[in-house]
Parts: C-alpha cells; sequence; structure tokens
C-alpha cells in the first residue's frame, strides 16, 4: 500500500488534486494540463463546455430508470407504461454487480464517454503514467445523492428525493457510478479515491428541505461510503460555503474538503466533531485556490496563499489541534471545480497555483 496510507489513515502531507472540473473542450489537452499541475494524485477532467451530458446534474444519471429527457430537460416519470418493468431491471442488475459480483451487470452502470470524455482520455494515459512511478493515488468523483435528488424530479415536478422509491434508486445508482470508477482505477495497482460532490447540502436545514431529516441524509452518504470502502477505495467530498461540516463529519468519510479560501471558518465552528474525525483517521482537503471569483484567481500568488493557508491552520491550532497532525493531513485543492465562471486561461493559472502551493508546502513540511 502507498506511503501516503498508513493503518487505513490517509496522510497527503500537502499534495494537490483537483475536484474535477475545467472550463476548457479540448479533452487531450486540458488532461494534459490537469496531469502536469496535480501528477501525485490525477482526478479526470470533467467537461462541462464541452457538451451538456457533462454538466453535474447530467454527468451521473446515464442508466436511471424511467428518466425522460425532452427539450433540455430530465426528469423522472413515474407514469411511464413500462415504469415497474424498468425499476425492476435496475434492481436486478444492482443486486446482480454487488451479491453476485457479476462485472457484466456492474457495466450497465458504467460512463460512457458521451457523457465523461474525461474519465476515458485518463484511462488511455495511465498505463505509460503508472509505469513512471510518479502517480501514488488515483481520484474520481461522483455527484452525491443528496444534490442529484433534490435537482431531480417527477413528471409532476415533484422533488424526487422526496420519493422513496426514487431517492433509494439515487442512492444506489450514485453507489454504482462511484463503484464502477474504482473497478476501472483499481486495474493500475494504485490506492483509489472518489469524491463525492454535495453542494445542494449548502441548502440543508434551510426552508426548502426542512422535511429532510439529518439522520436520513447521514444515512444516504454513508450508504454511497460504504460501496467506496467495499471496493477498496477511500471516500471524500467536497461541498461549498457555509455547508453544515459537523454532519458530515459524522458520516463514514474520509476526506472533507471544504472551501479554505472563502469560508474556512464555517468549518472551524465544530471543534468536537472535527477531533473525533481526526481521531478516526480523518483527512481535511484545504480547497486555497480560488475558482468561484474571477479577481482572485487573477491576483493571487503563491505567497498570498501560502500566508491564508498559514492563517488557516493558525486558527486550528488556537482550538487546540496539532499543528503537524493538521498539515499531515492536509489535501490542497482548488476551492471548488475550473469549469464554471473562469476563462481557460484563468482556470490554468489555478492549475499552476495550486502546484507550486503544493510543492511550497511539501517543502517546508
Amino acid at each position: 500500500m502507498n506511503e501516503i496510507i498508513r493503518k487505513n489513515t490517509f496522510e497527503p502531507c500537502c499534495l494537490a488534486t483537483t475536484i474535477g472540473s475545467l472550463p476548457h473542450t479540448d479533452v487531450a489537452r486540458a488532461t494534459q494540463l490537469m496531469l502536469e499541475s496535480t501528477p501525485e494524485i490525477p482526478s479526470w477532467v470533467q467537461f462541462p463546455k464541452r457538451d451538456f451530458r457533462e454538466n453535474m446534474m447530467m454527468q451521473f444519471t446515464e442508466g436511471l430508470p424511467a428518466l425522460v429527457q425532452e427539450a433540455g430537460k430530465i426528469y423522472f416519470s413515474t407514469a411511464l407504461p413500462d415504469f415497474v418493468e424498468q425499476v425492476t431491471d435496475f434492481y436486478e442488475r444492482y443486486l446482480d454487480a454487488t451479491e453476485n459480483n457479476n462485472p457484466h451487470a456492474l457495466e450497465s452502470f458504467g460512463i460512457s464517454p458521451q457523457y465523461a470524455a474525461g474519465f476515458s482520455e485518463l484511462l488511455s494515459r495511465l498505463p505509460d503514467l503508472t509505469a513512471s512511478g510518479a502517480v501514488i493515488m488515483l481520484k474520481g468523483q461522483v455527484t452525491g445523492p443528496f444534490t442529484l435528488g433534490t435537482n431531480l424530479t417527477d413528471q409532476n415536478g415533484r422533488c424526487a428525493y422526496y420519493d422513496d422509491q426514487l431517492r433509494d434508486v439515487i442512492i444506489k445508482h450514485v453507489a454504482m457510478k462511484a463503484t464502477w470508477q474504482i473497478s476501472r482505477l483499481e486495474r493500475f495497482g494504485l490506492p483509489t479515491m472518489i469524491f463525492i460532490d454535495e453542494p445542494s447540502l449548502l441548502g440543508f436545514g434551510k426552508q426548502t428541505f426542512l422535511t429532510i431529516s439529518r439522520e436520513d441524509v447521514i444515512g444516504d452518504i454513508n450508504a454511497v461510503v460504504a460501496a467506496i470502502h467495499d471496493r477498496g477505495g477511500l471516500s471524500g467530498v467536497h461541498c461549498e460555503e457555509n455547508t453544515d461540516w459537523s454532519l458530515l463529519m459524522e458520516t463514514h468519510l474520509d476526506i472533507l474538503d471544504f472551501d479554505a479560501y472563502d469560508h474556512l471558518q464555517a468549518i472551524t465552528l465544530y471543534p468536537a466533531e472535527l477531533r473525533k474525525f481526526f481521531e478516526r483517521g480523518g483527512s481535511l482537503g484545504w480547497g486555497i485556490v480560488p475558482t468561484l471569483d474571477k479577481d482572485a484567481a487573477a491576483s493571487e500568488t503563491v505567497p498570498s496563499l501560502l500566508q491564508r493557508f498559514e492563517d488557516g491552520i493558525n486558527q486550528f491550532v488556537q482550538k487546540g489541534f496539532d499543528r503537524n497532525l493538521l498539515l499531515r493531513r492536509a489535501l490542497i485543492t482548488p476551492s471548488c471545480g475550473a469549469g464554471g465562471i473562469l476563462t481557460a486561461s484563468l482556470a490554468e493559472r489555478v492549475l499552476d497555483l495550486l502546484n507550486n502551493l503544493s510543492s511550497v508546502l511539501r517543502q517546508k513540511l
């Protein structure tokens, strides 16, 4: 097992990886840029501007039963004449893949190049990359069950998360998308991690989602995490802004990736819960390189980001956390995906900052 995983504890020691998306449409070039900036922990690139199917609310819907796409919109239709047959087929394939370990059943949950050109591109390059010895871990990602379930609706516009059957299908579907990625990545003999992207958790506890319980969210995320762990992978989550991090600290996740550039204080509000998270081997992903502000992406430098990171570490130290532990358990990432508001040139600047910041921090360690 790799040196950064000791006794089932992930200690990245300020290595860098990406969240996923870039604004480019040239798959080969963008993948090369990603590999150059995060050579130790590469992550396949998502291309939301290349094809609408790579939008995070579409990318992992491929293969969902009773899903209708029309006029640029997707939704479940429980009114389809073969709805029961489609759902039955889904569960049969799921059980065949999970209980019988049938590789053909697992393949039915795969992600095609039309939905994830970056995944195929990365796979094609991995034989040469792994032979070089530079890569020490591989990263994939999937849209989380809460985010997918609260953004997809049925034919009446009702949130799919509120339909017990559709919600269960979504959870199992997300788990299988993660499992399928690991089945492809693990062939290269390296540890794998899968990030669960949950931006919609920012709204949990607010008026829109008052009827959704904390226990349900934790249970749903843990179901996906269990599938990742069963396949030998590490599980992370990426959330935004002032998410309730105490909820995520109660899950079985291995890595919590937070916006350390604009919203660091949000995760420092729960020292007792964070201490327990560290005690069971958890690590933090520091989203310290800005991607949600064009001006910040254009003006920040390695020294300025280093100072911001040091200030953040000091905030944790003041709450009683060990500095060396924080540094050993730190993964360095962009604050969010770079495929949203950034231009290609700004995204490339972010990648350069990410690479150089990680290198400086590793030298200091």
